[in-house]
């Protein structure tokens, strides 16, 4: 039996506050082939093996447990607000859920979802948007997007949060027939 190591990285932030994570040796060999969850923290990322992980790292680094994208779905707010969005609004969040909270780059989630363009992707985003809104559920709830610089071209990957996809999975949404045109 190999023995476990423990490694203590110290972070520290601009403003002095120390956080140590533990690094276990045998984790990482698990990790391997597999895409991390990573979590921001003033600039810098922390990947993680689990969503578990990721919410436990951020509530460390500060992360309060309102911040919208850890704040639980009620079943009635989630059926009213996938109920309202329309089609291409569905099949983003399907895109997104697929993932389950890994980034999803902007060309990929246009292709998949069906637009020919950042544009038209927007608009879909903006749907989105504009039906939490007139529910009164903060956006960032549902989901969230980081710009990245690819030789000086802007590449913006998305994200659907931790709180989102557990409600999506609780409800078993999306049917296969919240993926097609409804009658209305």
């Amino acid at each position: 039996m190999r023995s476990q190591t423990t490694r203590k990285i110290a972070l520290d932030n601009t403003s002095s506050v120390g956080v140590v994570l533990i690094h276990q040796g045998r984790r990482r060999k698990k990790m391997t082939g597999k895409k991390p969850y990573e979590v921001e923290y003033k600039g810098v990322t922390i990947r993680c093996s689990t969503p578990q992980e990721a919410v436990e790292v951020a509530r460390m680094l500060g992360g309060e447990p309102e911040h919208p994208h850890y704040t639980p779905w009620r079943v009635d707010e989630f059926t009213e607000f996938t109920d309202r969005l329309q089609l291409a609004q569905r099949r983003l969040l399907n895109v997104l859920l697929k993932k389950r909270c890994q980034p999803v780059r902007d060309y990929d989630l246009y292709a998949e979802v069906g637009v020919v363009s950042n544009q038209a992707l927007a608009g879909v985003l903006s749907g989105v948007t504009k039906v939490a809104k007139l529910m009164e559920i903060e956006p960032s709830r549902i989901y969230y997007q980081r710009t990245e610089y690819n030789q000086g071209s802007p590449v913006r990957k998305y994200y659907i949060t931790p709180a989102f996809l557990k409600a999506a999975e609780d409800a078993d949404w999306p049917a296969p027939n919240d993926l097609v045109e409804r009658d209305e």
